[in-house]
């Protein structure tokens, strides 16, 4: 029988010794993941990058002009616009033009009524001689020789009645005389008491007839005189308008022959002369007609007012017969009486001390009439008269004005942009619009530094948006001293003036200024792009000639416009050493990753401008 024995295990600190069985340990794994991760990035990497290369491109050194300009716009404006007016109240009989035309300096362009401004001038003129007058009377010389004729004989005449009155020598002549004026008084008297026969009713009766037949008449006649006289002008007024019409169409159409080659045809000039004259006397038979016209007016109104006139005082002598004498007739009669009377007595009695001091008033009064006429009058008295001669002076003046402001004239030359007057509209509610479209201007607004660099007289040139072929060339006319501030935006008014010429440049048209403020000319000039800047050097590569070396030149830069630079010389020599027509080697890196992007990256300078004439080059 065998037995078999199994040696005893050992333990030691919880582990059993003996025969290990293998077990898996997830930490294995860590290592290889980090070295994973490792060679993913770096695949990555390798696929987003790729192969940079460079790229080379030429161009040329040139000599030329480089400019700093500002620009602005505006919309073209007339040097010259007005809205004319009348600068009196009326009517508007006529309007000689229409929008568009073009006038001269003068030309009547309409008209009012001016009947009641005539008679006005003849009324101030009339005022004027009787200031004159007056003026001369007070300084003793208007008084003619007949006037002072007459004062002397009245004062002769005074003082022989004084003296006749004081001797009381009384003719037989003088008291039949004075018998006669008595008998002549009191048989007035017995008249009117006794009321008017019937032959004075049936005369005065008749006088009222023929007065009132003479109204009629007047009236009749004067009207008939009127209305001819108005048809009259008003045919002077349509012929007028044919002959300005023939006129105007003559005229222009000579003006467009005149645009053609060769001369006008002497048939013409002669066809327009005569139209113009057609014209004048045109214009000088309106003037007749209508001076005809205002004297018929006035003649009716005349005529009529003194037939008027008569046929009421013939009423009046017919109505005081009917009526019989008044108490006022009476008593002025029996005052007669009494006076002849009293005159009588004091031929047939001596004088009283009464009639005396009577006749002796009579004489001074006459020698105080004569000295008015022979001797200036007082310092006040000539002072009055100056100052009414002066005012009809300007009443006459102003009557005179405003008769010529009755025409409405063009102060310059130029067309008519708007006609807003109309035949019959009163003078005051209108206008006619007048431009000088020769002389054109638009008006920019420049921020503030641009205007320092800006002053009146510089030229200026105009491009516009409505005739982008036209270039016109203008000036600086001024350049406001005191800002205008929009929105917290500050600009300075420029006003810039140009000539239209013969350009289809309207008025209200958009145009754009270029105002050139800084200009070098024969500069030597380099692609922007072909400078390489690093820190504060710059450089060009340049291939002086064909087959020679590449080489990489030091450069001091001045202007730079529009991707153009200025050298102003090369650092290491000092001077320029670029000349025209070098050829300049422009470098690109280009990088193209896996994706198929291509990136460039600009050659290492490409900033521009440099720095500016006369700074040193650091």
């Amino acid at each position: 029988m065998s037995v078999t024995s199994t040696a005893p295990e050992r333990k030691v600190a919880g582990r059993r010794l003996g025969k290990r069985k293998g077990r898996f340990s997830p930490w294995l794994l860590l290592p290889v993941a980090l070295v994973l991760i490792v060679v993913g990035l770096l695949l990555w990497q390798l696929r987003q990058s790729g192969a940079t290369a460079t790229t080379t491109s030429t161009a040329s050194v040139t000599k030329g002009t480089l400019a700093v300009s500002v620009t602005g716009s505006g919309p073209a404006q007339a040097t010259q616009s007005r809205s004319l007016s009348f600068g009196v109240a009326g009517t508007v009989e006529s309007v000689l033009v229409n929008v568009g035309d073009t006038v001269t300096a003068g030309q009547p362009l309409a008209r009012i009524d001016n009947r009641t401004l005539r008679l006005a001038v003849q009324q101030a003129e009339a005022n004027l001689k009787s200031a004159e007058a007056n003026l001369a009377s007070a300084q003793g010389k208007g008084a003619t020789a007949q006037d002072i004729a007459s004062a002397q004989a009245s004062l002769a005449s005074a003082e022989a009645s004084y003296t006749k009155t004081r001797n009381g020598t009384a003719t037989p002549g003088d008291i039949a005389s004075a018998r006669a004026q008595l008998a002549s008084a009191q048989a007035n008297l017995a008249e009117l008491k006794a009321g008017p026969t019937a032959d004075t009713l049936s005369t005065a009766r008749t006088r009222v007839q023929q007065a009132q037949i003479t109204v009629q008449s007047q009236r009749d006649s004067l009207s008939a005189a009127k209305s001819k006289a108005k048809d009259a002008l008003t045919s002077a007024a349509n012929s007028l308008r044919d002959a300005q019409d023939s006129y105007s169409t003559i005229y222009w159409s000579n003006r467009q022959q005149e645009k053609l080659p060769g001369p006008l045809p002497q048939a013409n000039i002669d066809q327009e002369a005569s139209a113009l004259r057609a014209v004048q006397n045109a214009e000088a038979s309106f003037q007749q007609a209508q001076t005809a016209y205002t004297q018929a007016e006035q003649d009716e109104i005349t005529g009529i007012a003194n037939a008027e006139s008569s046929l009421k005082d013939a009423q009046i002598q017919l109505d005081v017969l009917l009526s019989g004498p008044t108490a006022s007739n009476l008593a002025s009669a029996q005052a007669s009486v009494a006076s002849a009377q009293s005159s009588l007595d004091k031929l047939l009695h001596p004088a009283t001390a009464a009639d005396l001091v009577s006749a002796q008033a009579s004489v001074d009064q006459a020698k105080i009439n004569l000295e008015k006429l022979t001797t200036p009058g007082s310092e006040a008295t000539l002072a009055s008269a100056d100052a009414s001669l002066a005012q009809a002076q300007v009443q006459l003046e102003t009557a005179k004005l405003d008769l010529e402001n009755a025409v409405l004239t063009a102060p310059f030359d130029g067309i008519i942009s708007a006609v807003g007057i109309a035949v019959g509209d009163a003078s005051t509610v209108g206008t006619i619009d007048l431009i000088d479209a020769s002389k054109m201007y638009i008006d920019i607004s420049l921020g503030e530094s641009d205007v320092s660099q800006v002053k009146p007289g510089m030229p200026v040139e105009l491009t516009f948006d409505a005739v982008p072929d036209v270039t016109i060339n203008g000036m600086i006319d001024t350049v406001a001293p005191v800002a205008t501030v929009t929105q917290n935006v500050v600009t300075y008014p420029v006003r810039v003036s140009f000539d239209p010429g013969q350009s289809p440049i309207k008025v209200g048209m958009t145009a754009s200024g270029t105002i050139v403020t800084q200009q070098i000319s024969d500069a030597i000039l380099v692609p922007s792009r072909a400078i390489q800047t690093r820190g504060s050097t710059q450089t060009v590569q340049v291939q002086q000639a064909p087959g020679q070396p590449l080489v990489s030149v030091r450069v001091q830069t001045g202007l730079s416009v529009n991707g153009q630079t200025e050298i102003l010389s090369c650092v290491d020599t000092g001077s320029q050493c670029l000349q025209e027509g070098d050829t300049l080697v422009i470098t690109a890196a280009t990088t193209t990753t896996t994706g198929g992007a291509t990136q460039q990256r600009g050659g290492t300078g490409g900033f521009g401008g440099g720095v500016p004439r006369g700074v040193p080059f650091p």
